[in-house]
């Protein structure tokens, strides 16, 4: 990121709790209170001499009550689970939210521009898990002439810091007539937490439990708040975020309530399972680094997949952060042979190759395309 000409920063630590699932309407003690002089300055007198002091005004961030949060959570995750307003784009509350001055989003001016056209449409939510012991932030992005009483598929999109900027223009395609609307949620940390050092302990460390969280809690609790059809609903994942989205579709079967009918596997980097000297990240405590060469036993325990795949990487990608052996499989190359496998089995998988392209540089086309094709403008 240091050759951005400019960064917008929004930074900072969710305080402990928000305003509860039940909603009785108190302020929250996450609610930064306004501190003023006045209670002291009714009571001045004449006779003092000691300067007087200036009032300090904090930012008071708003948190709202009337969430309904899903019965798999824990009354601590419910009660710290809220609706906030939009602070995404406010520096100054960003920083009242926490006191790490961390950092996750950073957008260009363009995307500051493109996300304010549209901030009427977002919806926060900041809800927590206990298994994590995670505070996660979610943004809903509602369509164009949004009519609650409708049902929208969600178009759910992984590492927030990175792709929520492409919102407003998936947003535009809606708005324009090019595609059907849906819903977008994207998710991604608090204010207090660096994205890029959560990806791998979340997506390849502890999947079990992210896809615990995002079936259960998140994606259930988003169902009882907006009418969502999940037939239609697509999980999208990139990167590490593309393995996740391998996991999350193979172990999909595991669950009751099915929040997806189609997954996005986005140059998955399956290597982080397996490769013994990455400088960064510590894959030595997985049990079985290759079960997803087996689609995590998936077909031993179904004869079909019922969901549908777009499996995508860019043709010039390769391993840019370590020296990888001669017989290491590239990203394109593993997400051929992922796509070979799931049609074995008569999965209902797409393979797209953009030849021309590298790790990142494919996806808002990509994300733009698939919106166009599988959700055609309504008549």
């Amino acid at each position: 990121m240091k050759k951005l000409l400019s960064v917008f920063m929004v930074c900072g630590l969710l305080a402990a709790s928000a305003v509860s699932c039940a909603g009785k309407g108190e302020t929250s003690s996450a609610t930064v209170e306004t501190t003023a002089a006045a209670t002291t300055a009714g009571t001045a007198t004449e006779t003092e001499t000691e300067p007087a002091t200036e009032p300090t005004t904090k930012v008071t961030v708003e948190y709202y009550d009337g969430l309904i949060c899903s019965d798999n959570m824990t009354e601590k995750e419910k009660e710290r689970s809220s609706f906030r307003e939009f602070t995404l784009l406010d520096v100054d509350k960003c920083f009242e939210i926490g006191e790490n001055g961390r950092n996750s989003y950073y957008f260009y001016p363009a995307d500051i521009t493109k996300i304010t056209k549209i901030k009427d449409y977002f919806r926060e939510l900041t809800i927590y898990d206990e298994q994590l012991d995670q505070q996660f932030l979610a943004h809903i992005t509602l369509p164009p002439n949004y009519d609650k009483d409708k049902e929208y598929p969600v178009v759910f999109i992984t590492d927030s810091a990175y792709h929520l900027k492409k919102v407003p223009d998936l947003w535009k395609v809606i708005d324009e007539g090019e595609a059907a609307p849906v819903i977008f949620v994207t998710l991604g940390y608090d204010y207090d937490t660096r994205e890029e050092e959560e990806r791998f302990d979340k997506f390849i460390l502890q999947e079990e439990k992210l896809l615990d969280f995002i079936t259960d809690d998140l994606m259930k609790t988003i169902s009882l708040n907006y009418k969502v059809d999940a037939s239609r609903s697509v999980f999208f994942g990139h990167s590490f975020g593309g393995v996740f989205s391998h996991y999350a579709l193979c172990n999909s079967d595991k669950y009751d309530y099915q929040p997806f009918g189609s997954y996005i596997i986005g140059s998955p980097s399956f290597y982080a399972y397996f490769y013994p000297d990455m400088e960064y990240f510590d894959n030595s405590s997985i049990k079985d680094p290759y079960a997803f060469q087996r689609e995590f036993d998936y077909f031993d325990r179904n004869e079909t997949m019922d969901k549908n795949v777009l499996i995508c990487a860019g043709g010039r990608e390769n391993y840019y952060d370590f020296k990888a052996p001669d017989d290491l499989p590239t990203i394109p190359e593993e997400a051929k042979l992922l796509h070979e496998r799931l049609v074995s089995h008569g999965a209902n998988a797409e393979l797209k190759i953009y030849e021309d392209c590298y790790h990142n540089n494919y996806l808002a086309d990509m994300l733009k395309d698939y919106l166009k094709q599988n959700f055609p403008p309504e008549n």
